[in-house]
């Protein structure tokens, strides 16, 4: 559902053939596979992950797609462990997850080669919407983003990628937003499901609802029925995309990428 958002962003920030490019967070290797794809055979993709058994299904899947250059490696961010500079560094959904994302975005351009792409995406939540307004979706949404501010996170975190770009060092971030939509039969409403599958315990725990409140085995459809019912489209999280160039300086000179926060 997303990918051709993140596409769209990609080519926007100047991503394309025979680039290097550092996909951090790279979670089971979506982005790093349509990165891959983009920058074709002369081109190389690294996905940087935490989590070793997303980063085996990320090879699994990428090996299976015939997708010869993408490596993957284990590490926790800020830390991004390549040996030479790239030309972009990009994740999506990930800043999010970032106790110090303006810090970590600082380290992380240090691996990027003079005038080479930061770019970032995130959602905000509370910009999801239906036409008609449909209640159910109006729960889901409130119990989203009610689990995301129990868990310290910000339901709108997109909306503060600019300013984050700005204090690494980058005056002028350019901008984009995209928002995913569809009818009843779309994945727009099975991915909004599956979000409060995702984050029920954290629900629970916020106090926003109980499991049986909630009722997750039945919630894919009751939400398909009420679309169906009242030929309801759904503006998913709208998608914050912020990307910069790296200025024109040695790469060694790695104080010049950003002011010291």
């Amino acid at each position: 559902m997303y990918a051709p958002h993140t596409e769209y962003l990609f080519r926007l920030a100047g991503i394309g053939p025979g680039m290097t490019v550092v996909d951090v967070g790279c979670g089971p290797g979506d982005v790093t596979r349509l990165l891959a794809r983009m920058v074709g055979q002369s081109g190389f993709v690294t996905g940087i992950d935490i989590d070793p058994a997303m980063l085996r299904a990320a090879a699994r899947d990428t090996a299976a797609a015939g997708l010869g250059n993408v490596s993957f490696r284990q590490a926790t961010l800020p830390d991004v462990p390549v040996e030479q500079s790239v030309d972009a560094l990009v994740g999506r959904l990930i800043l999010m997850h970032l106790d110090e994302p303006a810090a970590a975005v600082r380290l992380m351009a240090r691996h990027v080669r003079p005038r080479g792409i930061i770019c970032f995406q995130d959602v905000s939540i509370t910009e999801s919407r239906t036409v008609p307004p449909l209640p159910l979706v109006g729960q889901c949404l409130d119990w989203l983003t009610a689990a995301f501010l129990a868990g310290g996170r910000e339901p709108d975190f997109g909306d503060r990628l600019p300013a984050i770009l700005r204090a690494v060092g980058f005056p002028a971030p350019h901008v984009a937003a995209t928002v995913p939509a569809g009818g009843p039969e779309s994945l727009n409403y099975a991915h909004l499901a599956a979000g409060v599958a995702m984050l029920l315990p954290v629900i629970e725990a916020s106090g926003a609802a109980r499991r049986d409140n909630v009722a997750i085995e039945t919630l894919p459809s009751r939400l398909r029925k009420e679309a169906l019912a009242a030929a309801g489209t759904l503006y998913s999280a709208e998608l914050i995309g912020a990307w910069a160039q790296t200025p024109p300086v040695d790469p060694d000179a790695r104080e010049m990428i950003a002011p010291a926060l």
